[in-house]
């Protein structure tokens, strides 16, 4: 399948910020006034992690193997190795790849480059999925869709999925606000383009697209490719206070 566009902003914030493209916390990129440092990066995925796995955990997780989908930098990926047994760490940028293997050096992590769609694993090889910070980035929901796809292939029966995203329901199905949102899109989607190009000439600095979910999308996608017991939490993390939305389910046998 063709590489993703959006995969190039991805790739550039690798090459000159790998911690904020990860992490963009006000004034903690390379040039702010208070840019991460590896201690308090790699700390601010400790702290995340003990708030995802907590409820992970009252879901039900199976910590034999797990796949993180976007590890970027390896914020939380270095938090995985120490959970699961086998840990797959993919991501479209190599450059964050490079970063994070430089720091996470375990026998029972593997990092994979991937193209953006489609998971370099076999077909029924891990029994957890994780992502944060990943999917609400996506152009499209059709591309959270083939996700789902390779997840629903990748993944053992009974195996279970954490994945973070902004999760929306229209009041009484209002076609005003779907029309309003479609054309709001049309106007994101060519701002993208355009900031893209400004980009490749280095008159810009990468982007980071918002997308939201409508929560009948979720069901519906999830349900088509073999995944059952659904559940929605939405918590703070202890680190900003800042409320999460994740989405639970469950490989069908």
């Amino acid at each position: 399948m063709k590489e993703l566009a959006s995969n190039k902003e991805w790739k550039k914030w690798g090459e000159i910020d790998p911690l904020f493209g990860v992490a963009s916390w006000q004034s903690k990129e390379r040039d702010g006034a208070h840019p991460w440092t590896d201690k308090e990066f790699f700390q601010l995925g400790e702290s995340d992690w003990k708030d995802f796995a907590k409820h992970w955990e009252l879901y039900g997780v199976n910590r034999e193997s797990c796949l993180e989908i976007g590890c970027g930098a390896g914020r939380l990926t270095m938090q995985l190795v120490s959970y699961f047994k086998h840990v797959h760490a993919i991501d479209v940028s190599e450059k964050m790849i490079e970063y994070a293997k430089k720091h996470i050096s375990r026998p029972s992590v593997a990092f994979h480059l991937s193209n953006g769609t489609d998971i370099p694993l076999p077909d029924q090889s891990v029994a957890s999925v994780f992502s944060t910070h990943v999917f609400q980035h996506f152009d499209s929901l059709s591309v959270a869709d083939r996700y789902f796809a390779e997840i629903g292939r990748t993944m053992k029966a009974d195996g279970t999925l954490m994945i973070h995203l902004p999760i929306y329901r229209w009041p009484s199905q209002s076609r005003i606000l779907r029309t309003i949102h479609g054309i709001q899109r049309i106007v994101d989607d060519t701002r993208a383009r355009g900031k893209r190009l400004l980009m490749q000439y280095g008159l810009a600095k990468p982007i980071m697209r918002g997308l939201g979910y409508p929560i009948e999308f979720l069901y519906e996608a999830l349900r088509k490719h073999g995944f059952g017991d659904v559940e929605l939490a939405i918590f703070a993390t202890k680190s900003n206070n800042d409320p999460h939305s994740f989405i639970f389910a469950r490989k069908s046998a």
